[in-house]
């Protein structure tokens, strides 16, 4: 548990291997999306984002169904988690020893997309930038009369 960045409970949302064809390694990631639940460990969003190796071969955890819970033990940078085939990561189904053992978590934060308030404070500025230049070409105008 102290070598996790993250440990959590959650949906899996959608599932993006690589495109077929393009597959050049067993270790080639995976992207699984997740609806956060509970979280044990880590600052989680209701929403993360969580790679793994396409294939058991290279330690990738292939069981990932898209709709189903799972506990994910996760490691890396908070903004690459990272699971595989002996971090612990199972079905909520099979991973009752596990949620005992961990008990009581804590609700993920409220932000959805930590790049959401980065895009609001860029509208904000285009949309006073945009006035100021509306301004200053009406001011101009007036003077040239």
């Amino acid at each position: 548990m102290n070598r996790k960045t993250a440990i959590f409970k959650g949906k899996v949302l959608s599932l993006t291997k690589p495109v077929n064809g393009m597959i050049w390694s067993s270790a080639d990631p995976v992207k699984a999306q997740f609806e956060v639940k509970t979280v044990w460990k880590g600052e989680l969003s209701s929403q993360t984002t969580v790679y793994t190796a396409l294939s058991s071969a290279s330690c990738g955890y292939e069981g990932f169904e898209v709709n189903e819970e799972y506990i994910v033990f996760a490691y890396g940078e908070p903004d690459r988690l990272e699971t595989g085939l002996c971090e612990g990561t199972k079905t909520i189904a099979s991973a009752q020893g596990e949620l005992k053992a961990l008990g009581t978590g804590y609700e993920p934060s409220k932000i959805t997309n930590p790049h959401e308030d980065n895009r609001s404070v860029i509208v904000l500025v285009l949309a006073i930038s945009l006035t100021l230049f509306i301004l200053l070409v009406i001011s101009l105008r007036r003077r040239q009369r």
